[in-house]
This record gives C-alpha cells, structure tokens and sequence, in this order.
C-alpha cells in the first residue's frame, strides 16, 4: 500500500495547484485557529461592546474546552481540502493518466486504494496539524492550576480526523462520478446548502402539518453533511449557560463510517462500469 500512495503522490507532487492550495490551507486555518485571543483582545482595545461581559475571560483556549472549540472551528476549511481532492482526481480523466496506467496494467481497485491512502494522509496531516495548534494555544492561554485538563476531551481530535476522512470520502466519489473540476468544485460547494435547504422545507413543513413529514423528518440529520457536522457540535452556547453535546455520540460515529463505506464502494463500482478505452 506505501507503494501505491508513493505512485500517486509522484503525480500530484508535479501539480503547482496540489502545493498552492496545501499551504493556504494550513497557512489560513493556522493563523485564524490561533489567534482568535488575540483578535479579540484587539476588538476590546479598540472599544468594541460585549455587553458589559468581558470576553477575555472566556476560556475559549482553555483546556479541556480548546479541544471541542477548536476542531468545530477547523471544519470550516475543510472545502479547501475538497477542492484538492478534487483537482487531483479529475487530472487523472483530464490528462488520461489513468488510461495510461490501467494501459500499463495498473488495477481499478489500485487506483482507488492509492486515492484512498491520499486523503487518508490529508485528513492525517490536517488532524495532527490542529492537535498541534490545539496543545500550543492551550498551554499558552490556560492557568496552570487548570493544565491537568490537558488531554481531558482529546477525543474531538479523533472525531475531527472521521469527520474530515468521511468528507473528503464524498468528495472523491462526487469528483469520480462527474470526473470535471469546476462542475464537481461547484456541487460540493453547493451541496450542503442545498441539503440544510431541503431539511428546512421538512421542518417547516412538520411544524403546519402533523402528518408523515414530521415521520420523515428525523430522517434529515442523518444526510451525509448532516452527519459530518453532526460529530463536532457547535461549542460556544455553552458560554451563554446553554446545554450542548460536549461529547462525542457513538451512533453519530458509526453513521460517518457506514458513508466511509457506502462512497468508497460507490466510487469503486463507477471506476469498474466506467471504459476508459
């Protein structure tokens, strides 16, 4: 399996877009993750109203609350990552590299495990990246009487890293099955608004009718962004005394996994289907 990551990172290694985007995404992600304080601590300076509480003393990069602050957080570059997967996968219908390399009797199935072993390295690389970020931050800003917390809640890297890993999964079967970068850019770009859209009519619909819709409608938070985002839970109510989920859910785990499995196995039988001839 190394060889077959090696042969597919020999060719993005040649592509100037795979570095540019690689290092905007960890240049931005790093700056904004980490500086969040002191922006803030900038805001005050400059007279800005927290109505009346001071912001400052919100343990936002404290342990243990940096952990599930900061993945939730670094979700949000996660389409620079899909747009990397993207371009290296639609290059190769692009540039018929891999008409070439089932010409030179490079398996299907090979092809897929060396993409596979790619964006399992990405997300690897991202989680680790922000387990950094999150071990710096912390122990700059959290009291030492509170650095026992350190590793208290770890657990959102792990869920950052399947949250991450399950995404950019879809991605790559999306980037497969309409094989054109800007077409495939543009539908992952669009595709959460056009779900969180749909699970809106639902919820507006339920909310008029006491019928089958509102059967239907737990049936929404299990939709491939849904249960994406679903894993790191939007922390920062909890600094207004507003209950949250501080935990990472088992069920809301094993749904990721089962679309891990179901696009892998997509885009295998679309790579099987497809004449590349």
């Amino acid at each position: 399996m190394i060889k077959l990551f090696k042969i597919d990172f020999k060719k993005l290694r040649h592509y100037k877009s795979f570095w540019v985007l690689t290092i905007l995404y960890f240049t931005t992600m790093g700056l904004v993750t980490s500086s969040g304080m002191e922006f803030l601590k900038w805001l005050k300076s400059k007279g800005a109203d927290f109505d009346e509480v001071d912001i400052l003393r919100v343990p936002l990069y404290h342990f243990p609350d940096i952990w599930q602050n900061l993945t939730y957080v670094s979700t949000f570059f996660q389409p620079v990552l899909a747009i990397i997967v993207i371009i290296s996968l639609t290059n190769e219908f692009s540039f018929k590299t891999i008409r070439q390399n089932i010409i030179d009797g490079f398996d299907r199935r090979d092809f897929l495990v060396s993409k596979l072993l790619t964006i399992f390295m990405l997300a690897l690389a991202s989680t680790l990246f922000v387990f950094l970020i999150g071990l710096t931050t912390g122990a700059i800003y959290t009291p030492a009487s509170e650095m026992r917390f350190m590793f208290k809640e770890v657990e959102f890297i792990f869920g950052y890293f399947i949250a991450t890993f399950g995404y950019l999964i879809m991605v790559m079967f999306i980037a497969i099955l309409i094989k054109r970068a800007g077409l495939a850019i543009g539908l992952v770009l669009i595709y959460p608004a056009l779900e969180y859209a749909f699970t809106g009519i639902l919820s507006g619909i339920s909310a008029f009718r006491d019928d089958a819709f509102e059967a239907i409608l737990p049936f929404g938070d299990y939709l491939p962004v849904h249960a994406f985002n679903a894993i790191i839970e939007v922390p920062f109510p909890r600094y207004v005394f507003i209950e949250i989920q501080d935990y990472l859910d088992p069920l809301q785990i094993a749904v990721v996994v089962g679309y891990i499995i179901l696009f892998t196995w997509l885009s295998y039988r679309n790579l099987v289907k497809r004449d590349f001839n």
